[in-house]
């Protein structure tokens, strides 16, 4: 909401998440008031419609993220040892972190 009353008049939102099953809340006043136009996007479906363009894409983001533009914070833990302990991290809510599973010990025997 706040997010939506930051923007200028006729503004556009762009909504592509809700994995968490939360409807977005928008004030009433800045559709009506303040022109506010909110559009949803599904990132699946672009990437099956746009299949050509995902190869431009990922080389894209690859050169941001190298040259410092965008970035993620980003947990590891071991596949094989540290499962139950990454799980628990990537169910905390709140935490913006990405969880990474590395797979080192495949292939080790206990």
């Amino acid at each position: 909401m706040r997010l939506s009353e930051a923007l200028a008049e006729g503004a556009q939102l762009v909504i592509y998440g809700c994995m968490g099953g939360k409807s977005p809340n928008f004030n009433w006043k800045t559709w009506v008031f303040g022109g506010l136009r909110v559009k949803g996007f599904n990132t699946r479906k672009w990437m099956t419609d746009n299949v050509k363009k995902v190869p431009a894409l990922v080389e894209t983001l690859g050169k941001l993220v190298r040259n410092g533009k965008i970035a993620a914070r980003v947990v590891e833990y071991e596949l094989g040892s540290e499962f139950d302990e990454a799980l628990d991290h990537a169910l905390e809510r709140g935490k913006n972190v990405k969880v990474v599973l590395r797979v080192s010990d495949v292939g080790e025997h206990a």
